[in-house]
């Protein structure tokens, strides 16, 4: 049995639930697994204080739904991280917090989906027989990550780099940047669907002219665009189904034809897109919004239901079977043309592009290329 110390790039019963779905899955293989939750970069703000002291206590916010088949690890570190003295003692907490949990270290795998410069110690030496670093989006660019904490974070990605065997990147800007820095990188999109809820969902007759976003609302989403589009629909309504940030919110809360539904558990999704006429991913253009690949759209995608992006990378890879739009006229228009050119043979297109997202391929592609990289190891 081969055992997997996971370190994550959310913490555990986070909206997005992928990478505790990818490793349910793994566990389900034979796999164990241990899933550390993500300790970052930064120092807590004011906000998190609650959070890292109840980490200190030894406890974590309880998680809504089933247990997962695997241990969850709230490791905490002590602030200010990045003061030489405190380094030092983390990185030595860090490790005594992680690597008695193992059964033998020596022939266990490493996976880990954030470079935190703390945890890079345990991937230099003998301490694994395998290091897998994964990708997930291009995280140096994300909110609040200053200059200082981007150097801070490209350290420790290139050690990591250094130790690791194995390499998966999320997208293929992801790929490009590492194929120059490693000589094994195997893209593999962090997107991935079980097909068959969402295509029930999919047969069922959606309300008209009802138009859906499922996903967090926070930095990502162009709410600038999508309350204007949405003021262009007014006999329209608009869903959104998922935890928003306070100005987003009340920027979206203005619109009278906009619906928050807040936080919603991830099998409600497929019944929310089964009631929609058409769904929406309104995801800001950027250099770093074309390094996303939001489950979302192969959620969408899977369903059958019209889908109508902004285009951002990820939707123009999926143009075939995704309408692009990037002004809230255009948004607001192709909605409309959406819903009305929807046929049973688009539909068909679409879950059809879905089937290469499927969880089976995407845990098939992954097991494959982390036991090469373990034999050769």
């Amino acid at each position: 049995m081969r055992e997997i110390m996971f370190y994550s790039d959310f913490p555990f019963g986070y909206h997005n639930r992928e990478a505790e779905e990818r490793m349910t899955r793994f566990a389900a293989l034979g796999y164990k697994v241990h899933y550390v939750e993500k300790l970052g970069l930064r120092n807590p703000r004011p906000a998190q204080l609650r959070s890292v002291a109840r980490r200190l206590a030894g406890g974590r916010a309880p998680a809504r739904g089933p247990a997962p088949p695997f241990e969850v690890v709230s490791p905490t570190l002590m602030p200010p991280r990045r003061a030489p003295l405190i380094d030092g003692l983390n990185r030595r907490w860090l490790a005594r917090q992680l690597l008695p949990r193992l059964e033998a270290p020596g022939e266990a795998i490493l996976w880990l989906r954030f470079p935190t410069p703390e945890i890079v110690p345990l991937a230099q030496g003998s301490s694994f027989r395998l290091v897998v670093y994964e990708a997930v989006d291009e995280h140096r660019h994300g909110p609040g990550v200053t200059t200082r904490l981007r150097r801070v974070f490209d350290r420790a990605e290139r050690a990591v780099l250094a130790e690791a065997g194995l390499v998966f990147a999320s997208s293929e800007p992801v790929f490009d940047r590492l194929a120059g820095l490693h000589p094994n990188v195997v893209l593999a999109s962090a997107a991935a669907v079980e097909p068959a809820p969402f295509a029930a969902a999919g047969e069922r007759t959606p309300e008209a002219r009802r138009a859906l976003y499922a996903g967090s609302v926070d930095f990502r989403l162009d709410t600038g665009l999508l309350a204007a589009a949405a003021r262009l629909l007014p006999d329209w309504t608009i869903v959104i189904a998922g935890p928003a940030t306070r100005e987003a919110e009340a920027e979206l809360q203005a619109v009278p034809n906009v619906r928050l539904l807040g936080v919603r558990a991830p099998a409600e999704v497929p019944a929310l897109i089964g009631e929609a006429a058409v769904c929406l991913m309104p995801y800001r253009v950027s250099d770093y919004g074309d390094t996303l690949f939001p489950v979302k759209l192969v959620e969408y995608v899977a369903s059958g239901r019209p889908v109508v992006s902004t285009p951002i990378r990820a939707a123009r890879d999926l143009a075939s079977v995704v309408a692009l739009a990037g002004d809230p006229e255009s948004f607001a228009e192709a909605v409309r043309r959406a819903a009305a050119d929807d046929t049973q043979a688009a539909r068909a297109a679409r879950m059809a592009v879905a089937d290469g997202y499927s969880w089976e391929r995407r845990i098939d592609q992954m097991r494959s290329a982390v036991e090469e990289a373990f034999a050769r190891a």
